[in-house]
């Protein structure tokens, strides 16, 4: 009797396991169309990041999203003064403020790129997103405008969107200074696929 409640222990923990770590990729959470952002700057008929800080670093809380039709989930970081007791917690609390390092929530517009350090070749398998059997890029970074009162300085923050050792497409394992992490597949992709002019929205 004793080994059949241990195995029933046994498959209960080796099931919640399972679903607390499974890597299914998120569809688009209802917050996104429902926000205030989507009607105000037609969202739906642009280019745009979406960033779900309800989530957790290890999960895809990252969309690319052309015009409705998603091109990629993936992850992303969040401020290491956001974070949580622990890494497996979602961010708890966010910032505008100039040198808070945490991650700053609304709609950001992003309008350029800007060259990073030493230029050093990144390379990558785009596969999934650019049907191309390798790619690179220098490390450059694109600057994020505040549209919100939620993130009106993150222009003078320098909050960027750029890629670290730290965010890969096995996942996020570290926390950015109030910047958006991420792989560099992802980068690429922005790099190839986006308009002049294009968004992020991040919402808790």
């Amino acid at each position: 009797m004793k080994k059949i409640i241990l195995l029933l222990i046994a498959l209960v923990a080796i099931l919640f396991l399972w679903f607390f770590f499974s890597e299914e990729e998120p569809p688009l959470p209802k917050k996104f169309s429902e926000s205030p952002y989507y009607q105000q700057y037609n969202l739906a008929d642009k280019f745009v990041i979406y960033v779900d800080f309800a989530r957790l670093s290890k999960e895809r809380r990252l969309w690319v999203v052309d015009k409705g039709v998603v091109l990629a989930t993936s992850y992303t970081s969040h401020g290491k003064k956001s974070a949580a007791f622990t890494n497996l917690l979602a961010p708890r609390s966010f910032s505008n403020e100039i040198g808070s390092n945490k991650s700053s929530l609304g709609l950001f517009q992003i309008i350029s790129q800007i060259s990073m350090g030493t230029p050093k070749k990144h390379d990558c398998s785009c596969d999934d997103y650019l049907k191309k059997s390798k790619c690179s890029h220098w490390p450059r970074a694109f600057i994020l405008i505040g549209k919100s009162e939620s993130n009106s300085n993150a222009k003078a923050r320098e909050l960027l969107i750029h890629t670290a050792r730290y965010v890969s497409e096995n996942g996020c394992t570290g926390n950015s200074d109030g910047c958006f992490v991420v792989s560099p597949e992802i980068f690429e992709l922005l790099q190839h696929k986006r308009p002049k002019t294009f968004y992020l929205v991040a919402l808790k």
